[in-house]
């Protein structure tokens, strides 16, 4: 293995370890110490990978999570419907809501760690665009896309939580994305007057 390979497997332990520990006890709870102790690894190799220590780490662990999100959400991009990508979108932020690191990771500590990540970001924009295609091409009728886009916002979220929470998240998911399916085809059912 070159240097360049054992620098990588070195930094990919970390990220990993982290990963775990943020997911099982937050942010705030995990500890440096903790981190070298699940990846085998000194204090100077995660200051020489991470010179900002736990909070870049944990800068490392987001960006893995919210890539994927992106990659899942970006895979149904391709989709001619705007009505169907906003359905596609609906279905990966709610499966990713079972994954206890995408919920603890991504929805409990970024939206206080990583800037940007609070309040409606990227996710809320490319909902509201999809809405105003979905209007233009007839498949909602002539709603508001910003309140419409804040409503719908606001239940996938609370969607999202209800998954998470459910002592059965499985079920849970099944739940919601029955109940979110049926807002979208009233908002397709909705005709201009």
């Amino acid at each position: 293995m070159s240097r360049k390979e054992q620098a990588e497997a070195s930094r990919e332990r970390l990220v990993e370890a982290a990963r775990r520990c943020f997911t099982k006890h937050g942010y705030e709870a995990t500890t440096v110490a903790a981190v070298l102790e699940g990846a085998g690894m000194a204090r100077g190799a995660l200051y020489h990978y991470f010179p900002g220590g736990k909070r870049e780490l944990f800068d490392a662990v987001f960006e893995r999570i919210n890539d994927a999100f992106h990659r899942r959400r970006d895979a149904i991009a391709g989709l001619d419907s705007p009505l169907a990508r906003i359905r596609g979108g609906v279905r990966v932020f709610l499966e990713l809501c079972t994954r206890d690191d995408f919920a603890r990771i991504a929805l409990t500590d970024a939206p206080r760690l990583v800037p940007g990540q609070a309040g409606r970001g990227s996710s809320y924009a490319l909902l509201r665009s999809q809405l105003e295609e979905a209007r233009a091409a007839g498949e909602i009728g002539d709603l508001d896309p910003e309140a419409t886009a804040m409503a719908l916002y606001a239940a996938v979220r609370g969607a999202g939580e209800l998954v998470i929470d459910g002592p059965d998240r499985r079920r849970t998911l099944a739940d919601a994305t029955r109940t979110l399916e049926r807002m979208l085809d009233g908002l397709a059912g909705i005709r201009s007057r």
